[in-house]
């Protein structure tokens, strides 16, 4: 609910600033492929990355 709000905002905010719709619309699309792109790879490969790291830690002595 959070993010429709947000998405509505962010509309009203660029079509009162003078922003067309489809530079809008294109906006929130490059907003929703970045927010894919970090969940579905970056988010993984931090998480082992910190997993090694901490594995590293306790096995190193």
């Amino acid at each position: 609910m959070l993010s429709l709000l947000l998405i509505i905002f962010l509309i009203w905010l660029f079509l009162k600033l003078g922003v067309g719709i489809t530079k809008t619309l294109a906006f929130l699309l490059i907003i929703i492929f970045i927010f894919i792109f970090f969940i579905r790879l970056l988010l993984p490969i931090i998480t082992f990355m910190i997993i090694g790291v901490l594995a590293w830690a306790l096995f190193r002595n």
